[in-house]
C-alpha cells in the first residue's frame, strides 16, 4: 500500500510578516517566512528571532525543575561527608553522551570522589539500575549515584539500594510512572508542562542543566572549568536522540552545532570519527549519519560501551584514532547485520494485510534485540504507520523488543494501555522497549489495532501520508534555496522536520546505477538529471537503494529533499509517482488527538480542549481555531460530572443580587465560565430571573441588575425555570456525547 501525498495547505504568509524575516536573517527569503508560517512561528518580535538563533533566546534556569533543590542538598552532603560518588549512564548515544558530560563536568567539583561510572552491557543487561551494578558501585565504597538519561522507571532498584547505603539521584527524560521513584531527587524534564522550554530535553539536555545549577551554587570547586566547553556533546545528544528540537533543546542545540562547526577545535575523538567519512566540520547532517551510527553500533553489536567515554573525552589524539577505527570496523559489522534483518522484516510485512492493521508487529526467534529499534524506524519510514519488533524465545516463551512511531501516534500512551500484559516497559511517545508473555502477542496487537482505530476515528487503517511543505518549480532548486532552508536548521523528526518539496511534470534522464561504500556495506543508488517540460532546466538528484529500471519512462512529480552532498547541490528523492496518473490529497488536517480517558497522559503539542465542550457551536470554533493555526486539538478533558439545574440557579441567583448590592456589572463571559454553561443558557437564566421583577439591563458583554425590594415569582416563573432546567439538562446531554463520542463523529460535528 502506497503512502499518499499530502500538501500543505496553510494560509501564504503576509507580506508585512515576509518582510521582518528576512530582515532577521541575511539567507532568509521568502520560502524561509512560509515554511516559519505554515509550522506556527508567526510572531516576529519574540518567537521567530529566539528560534532562529540561540542569541536571540534567553535560557531557562535549571532550578525550574521541581527537586533541583534536594538534588543539590544531597550533593551538599556529599561535599561534607567526603563521599563517593558514581555516575550511572545509558548505552545509546544519549546516555553515552551525557554520561561522557557529567564524568568531564563533574570532575571538577568532585575531585577524587567522583571515583567510576556504569553503564550496563547491552549484551546481557536492560536500560536501568540493576541488582549486580549497584553491587559492584557498593563494593567500590559508593554512597551516591547520580543516573543520567535512565533510572526514571527503577523503583525497585533504588529501594534496592538504599539496603545497601546507597542514594540515588536521578536525572532521566523517560515517560515518568505515576507511582512514587524512592529517590532522593528525581530530575526529569516531564515534571514540567508541555509548553515549558526544558520539557523536551533528553538526558544529556537535563545532565546538562543539572551540572549549570552545581556550577552556578559553587563557582569556587570549579577550578575555572568552562562548562559550555561540553555543549559539543550535548548536540550530539539532543540530536541522536531524535527528541523536539524546540526550546531549551533547540538554544543547546544551535550553540553545540555552532562549537561543532569549528573544526580547530574539535575534540580528538570526534575528529576521528569523522575521518572515514572525510568530513573536518560537523553539522546536524554529520551527527545524524556519521557520528551517532558509529557512536549507538558499539552497544549492538559488542554491548561494552565504556570505550565511548574515553573517546569523546580523551585529549591523546592516537588513543583517540585507535578506539575510532575500531568503532569503524564494529560499525560495518552493524550496516551488514541491520540489512540482513531489514531484508527478512520488509518480506514478512509482504504477507501481512495491511488493510486491515494499523501498526506492524514482526517476530522472529533469531533477530538480535539491540537492532531491532533500527530496523523498526525503516518500516515507520516505508510503511507510514507504527512498527513493533519481537525477539521471541520459545525455550522461555518470553519475547522482548522495540516499538517505533513516525512522531503522530504517542506508541508510549498505546502500549501504556495495555501495561498489563508487560513483563518489562520503558520508553517515551516515539521509542518504547518492552518485553512480554509469547502467548500475549496476539492480545497486544488486538488491543493496539483497536486503539489506534479509537485514537485515528476512522473505519479502515489508512498509512500515515507523506506530508509536503511547499510546491517549487526546478529553476528554484538552487543554492539561494538551500541556504533560505538551511537558516531554519537544526531539524528534528517529529516537530520541525527537514523541508519537504514538491517537484511536478520532470522527466528522469542520464539515469545511472552507482555504488557508495565498500564491501558488505556498499549502498546502491540512481544518479540522474531531472529536466522540465521545455527542456530549459536541469538538476542532479539522487535515488538511493534503487536501480535504473525503477524509474519511469514517463514525466513525474518527485518529493525531494535539497541537500549538500560532497560538495555538489542534489535533489534527494524521497518518492516519485508518475504525473499523469498521480493524484495529490489536499491536506485534511489530522487535528484531533485523544486523551479524553486519560488527560494527564496528554503531553504533546496543541490546542488542550480542557474542558468539556457542551454545545456544537463552542465544538466548531475550537476545530475552525485548529484548521486556522494548523494544531492538533488534543482533547485532554475528562467526563464531567452532571450539572444540577438548582444548584447552578442558586449560585446564578446569589452572584447577581451580590453585585446588585455592589453596584456592579458582570460579564458574561466571565459569568458563564463562573456557571460553567453556554451562552444560550444564560439566557435563560436572565430571562427566568427578568420573570421574578428583577430588571436586567444590557451593553455590550455585560449587564447589571436593578433588584426589587422584594422578589416574586410571576406568571411566566413557571414556564421559564422549565426552558432552563431543560437547556442544563441539553448541556448535560452534549457534555456526555462529547465525554465519549468517537473522533470520526467529532470530526463531522463541525
Amino acid at each position: 500500500m502506497q503512502r499518499p501525498w499530502q500538501l500543505c495547505c496553510a494560509d501564504p504568509a503576509p507580506a508585512t510578516f515576509i518582510a521582518q524575516v528576512q530582515r532577521l536573517h541575511p539567507d532568509a527569503g521568502a520560502i524561509t517566512a512560509q515554511l516559519l508560517w505554515q509550522r506556527g512561528y508567526r510572531d516576529p518580535t519574540q518567537q521567530v528571532p529566539a528560534f532562529l538563533s540561540w542569541r536571540n533566546y534567553s535560557s531557562t534556569s535549571p532550578f525550574e525543575f521541581p527537586e533541583m533543590a534536594l538534588a543539590l542538598k544531597r550533593l551538599q552532603q556529599a561535599f561534607e561527608k567526603q563521599e563517593k560518588v558514581a555516575i550511572w549512564g545509558d548505552f545509546d548515544t544519549d546516555g553515552v553522551t551525557a554520561t561522557a558530560v557529567l564524568w568531564e563536568g563533574l570532575k571538577p567539583v568532585l575531585g577524587a570522589q567522583l571515583v567510576d561510572f556504569y553503564i550496563p552491557n547491552r549484551q546481557f543487561d536492560s536500560h536501568g539500575l540493576s541488582r549486580h551494578g549497584l553491587e559492584t558501585l557498593c563494593q567500590k565504597g559508593v554512597s551516591l549515584i547520580i543516573t543520567c538519561d535512565t533510572g526514571c522507571t527503577n523503583r525497585a532498584e533504588i529501594a534496592f539500594a538504599r539496603t545497601l547505603g546507597i542514594d540515588v539521584i536521578v536525572t532521566d527524560h523517560h515517560t515518568l510512572e505515576a507511582t512514587d521513584l524512592g529517590a532522593v531527587a528525581l530530575l526529569n524534564p516531564r515534571q514540567c508542562p508541555p509548553e515549558h522550554p526544558l520539557h523536551h530535553l533528553s538526558g544529556v539536555g537535563v545532565a546538562y542543566k543539572f551540572l549549570q545549577a552545581i556550577y552556578s551554587t559553587w563557582s569556587e570547586k570549579t577550578q575555572g572549568y568552562v562548562l559550555e566547553s561540553l555543549l559539543d556533546l550535548v548536540a550530539i545528544g539532543l540530536i541522536a536522540d531524535l527528541v523536539e528540537l524546540r526550546g531549551e533543546c533547540r538554544y543547546l542545540a544551535q550553540r553545540g552545532l555552532e562549537k561543532l562547526q569549528m573544526s580547530q577545535t574539535l575534540r580528538p575523538g570526534i575528529a576521528a570519527l569523522l575521518q572515514p567519512a572525510a568530513r573536518n566540520r560537523v553539522r546536524q547532517r554529520e551527527i545524524s549519519f556519521s557520528l551517532a551510527p558509529r557512536l549507538n553500533a558499539v552497544s549492538r553489536i559488542e554491548g561494552d560501551v565504556r570505550p565511548l567515554i574515553t573517546l569523546l573525552t580523551t585529549k591523546d589524539e592516537r588513543e583517540a584514532r585507535r578506539l575510532a577505527q575500531r568503532i569503524e570496523q564494529i560499525n560495518r559489522e552493524r550496516q551488514q547485520r541491520q540489512k540482513e534483518i531489514a531484508k527478512l522484516a520488509h518480506a514478512k510485512v509482504a504477507e501481512l494485510d495491511l488493510s486491515t492493521s494499523r501498526v506492524i508487529l514482526l517476530t522472529d526467534d533469531s533477530w538480535p534485540l539491540s537492532l531491532l529499534g533500527l530496523v523498526a524506524n525503516d518500516l515507520v519510514k516505508t510503511y507510514g504507520r507504527p512498527a513493533i519488533l519481537l525477539q521471541t524465545n520459545p525455550e522461555t516463551g518470553m519475547a522482548a523488543g522495540s516499538a517505533r512511531s513516525d512522531g503522530v501516534v504517542d506508541l508510549y500512551a498505546a502500549l501504556q494501555s495495555q501495561r498489563h500484559l508487560f513483563e518489562g516497559f520503558g520508553g517515551h511517545p516515539y521509542a518504547v522497549g518492552f518485553k512480554l508473555k509469547m502467548e500475549h502477542i496476539p492480545l497486544l496487537a488486538a488491543a493496539l489495532n483497536q486503539f489506534l482505530a479509537q485514537q485515528e476515528g476512522t473505519a479502515t487503517p489508512t498509512p500515515q501520508p507523506l506530508r509536503i511543505d511547499l510546491e517549487v518549480s526546478l529553476e528554484q532548486l538552487n543554492e539561494k534555496l538551500l541556504k533560505e532552508l538551511e537558516v531554519l536548521a537544526p531539524f528534528d523528526s517529529t516537530h520541525h522536520p527537514p523541508p519537504r518539496l514538491l517537484v511536478r511534470n520532470v522527466e528522469l534522464t542520464e539515469a545511472k546505477e552507482n555504488i557508495y561504500g565498500k564491501n558488505q556495506n556498499k549502498r546502491t543508488y540512481v544518479s540522474m538529471q531531472l529536466r522540465d517540460p521545455q527542456g530549459q532546466y536541469t538538476f542532479p538528484a539522487k535515488w538511493w537503494d534503487r536501480s535504473v529500471r525503477d524509474c519511469p519512462q514517463e514525466r513525474c512529480d518527485l518529493l525531494i529533499e535539497l541537500e549538500q552532498w560532497q560538495n555538489f547541490l542534489s535533489a534527494v528523492i524521497k518518492d516519485l509517482r508518475p504525473s499523469a496518473s498521480h493524484v495529490i490529497q489536499p491536506a485534511s488536517f489530522q487535528f484531533l488527538m485523544d486523551y479524553r480517558d486519560r488527560p494527564p497522559a496528554a503531553s504533546v503539542e496543541g490546542l488542550r480542549v480542557e474542558t468539556c465542550p457542551t454545545s456544537r457551536q463552542s465544538w466548531r470554533q475550537w476545530i475552525q481555531r485548529a484548521r486556522r493555526e494548523q494544531q492538533p486539538l488534543i482533547l485532554a478533558y475528562a467526563p464531567p460530572p452532571e450539572q444540577d439545574a438548582l444548584k447552578v440557579w442558586q449560585k446564578f441567583l446569589t452572584l447577581c443580587h451580590q453585585a446588585s448590592k455592589q453596584g456592579k456589572r458582570l460579564r458574561q463571559e466571565e459569568l458563564q465560565a463562573c456557571l460553567g454553561i453556554e451562552a444560550a443558557t444564560l439566557n435563560s437564566a436572565l430571562r427566568l430571573l427578568e420573570t421574578l421583577g428583577v430588571k436586567v439591563l444590557y451593553t455590550a458583554g455585560e449587564f447589571w441588575c436593578d433588584w426589587p425590594p422584594e422578589v416574586n415569582p410571576s406568571a411566566d416563573t413557571a414556564v421559564a425555570l422549565e426552558t432552563f432546567t431543560a437547556a442544563i439538562a441539553e448541556e448535560n446531554f452534549r457534555r456526555r456525547y462529547f465525554a465519549v463520542a468517537p473522533l470520526q463523529a467529532l470530526r463531522e460535528t463541525h
